[in-house]
């Protein structure tokens, strides 16, 4: 008899255990595919409300004077993205001075030249770059604002490793090079060895130069900032390249949802900004889906004089129109 239990209901039962152990798992399986499904659609529709909100209710008056002039249209909403040097002592000047006009149509980059002379309060004409130096990010906008008489309330704050980490997330940029590009880059990579070491960044020689040649993240950086080549002209329109390769890559790489949840935690923690994050992430959507890119540099031709070491703009108007015009289609 004890064998016929051991070899009958024994079997048997340690059978029926089992099957009561494989529904469990398999219910706590199927619970937690739901809820995955669930937090799935959350996200989607927490994305598209983002996404159609409109840019007009971002028009928030900073808590600082920022010189804002009123009757403007809330969209475009213009985001001054400041670029700063991590190897910069002293007061620290930004480096990089873009105006990032979002709406839903288009997304405008507005680079003002970071040698433009302007007056800032208690120090004459001084060099715009400087207002971030003695007034901080809101002393920058107030100086933009002045200059080109607009409405930027929104400013981000960008350290430059932030460009190299994005650049390598994405698996590098594909940029058209000149052989003397290509002998700068590698300058500049050399001079930024001592700062992007400690952190882990080789500083790899660039080799080859054409069309579509690819960067990695410092190959990239020190694009960006090639000055002595030419002039500060052309490297703001090398930063502006770069921001327009920038979004085309991560446009062909939006059906990856693992590499856009690490490219926004990439920028929330290499940022200082003054816009929350559903704001942030608006822009971000709007930005990417937009239909296309467009770029203007800052003082317009025939606007200024250039002695060499600064800008002094002549026809502070000529810049007003020229800017309403490119970012919202009237003077």
């Amino acid at each position: 008899m004890s064998s016929y239990y051991e070899d009958g209901y024994g079997r048997r039962g340690r059978r029926e255990k089992k099957r009561r152990k494989h529904g469990c798992l398999s219910a706590l399986g199927r619970s937690l595919l739901k809820l995955l499904a669930l937090l799935l659609v959350l996200v989607l529709l927490t994305m598209g409300i983002l996404y159609v909100i409109p840019t007009e209710l971002f028009m928030v008056e900073p808590e600082e004077d920022v010189s804002l002039t009123d009757g403007l249209p809330g969209s475009p909403f213009h985001v001054l993205v400041l670029g700063v040097d991590t190897e910069s002592e002293g007061l620290q000047r930004s480096d990089t001075m873009m105006i990032v006009s979002v709406d839903r149509k288009n997304i405008c980059l507005s680079s003002v030249q970071r040698d433009t002379l302007v007056e800032l309060e208690g120090r004459g004409d001084t060099k715009i770059n400087a207002a971030y130096a003695y007034g901080g990010p809101y002393g920058s906008m107030r100086a933009v604002n002045r200059l080109l008489d607009s409405n930027i309330v929104g400013y981000v704050v960008v350290d430059f490793t932030l460009l190299v980490r994005l650049v390598d997330a994405l698996g590098g940029l594909e940029m058209d090079i000149s052989e003397q590009e290509m002998r700068h880059i590698n300058r500049n990579v050399l001079l930024s060895r001592s700062v992007f070491q400690p952190l882990g960044y080789e500083g790899k020689e660039l080799k080859t130069y054409g069309d579509g040649t690819r960067l990695d993240g410092l190959q990239t950086l020190g694009y960006a900032r090639i000055r002595k080549l030419d002039s500060d002209f052309m490297r703001t329109s090398r930063q502006r390249r770069v921001i327009m390769a920038l979004i085309k890559k991560i446009r062909s790489r939006l059906y990856d949802p693992v590499l856009m949840a690490r490219l926004l935690r990439i920028c929330l923690e290499g940022i200082q900004t003054n816009l929350s994050w559903p704001k942030l992430v608006s822009l971000a959507e709007k930005a990417l889906l937009a239909d296309g890119v467009r770029e203007l540099r800052l003082p317009v031709n025939d606007s200024f004089t250039d002695n060499g070491s600064a800008l002094t703009v002549t026809d502070r108007e000529a810049n007003v129109r020229a800017f309403r015009e490119f970012v919202y289609g009237f003077e």
